[in-house]
């Protein structure tokens, strides 16, 4: 009986140390996951003024002559630039050039 905890408890032992060395894997696998995540995602690496800027590319200061635009449609700049990512809506919410004009349809 002894024999069979003494084989038990290098059995548990094993175990233990094989859990410890995957869970260390996983969080090597893990960290190398969010590192090559922002390498193939060019548009993180873009400062933020940067993308300010590019977000007023997308509102136009004047309203087209063969377009009814509307500032409150969900799918035109500015609201579309919040959908993207948190940090485009964070941007976009700050910026306030991109909320100085209001277009209403009625």
């Amino acid at each position: 009986a002894r024999a069979a905890l003494e084989d038990l408890d290098s059995k548990i032992f094993q175990a233990r140390q094989l859990l410890e060395n995957l869970l260390s894997a996983r969080q090597r696998a893990e960290s190398h996951f969010e590192e090559a995540k922002s390498v193939l995602h060019p548009m993180r690496s873009i400062p933020n003024e940067i993308l300010v800027e590019i977000f007023g590319c997308c509102i136009s200061s004047e309203i087209p002559a063969d377009e009814d635009p509307d500032s409150l449609d969900p799918r035109a700049s500015p609201w579309l630039l919040t959908r993207v990512s948190r940090r485009w809506r964070e941007l976009a919410i700050k910026s306030p050039q991109l909320w100085a004009y209001l277009w209403l349809d009625f």
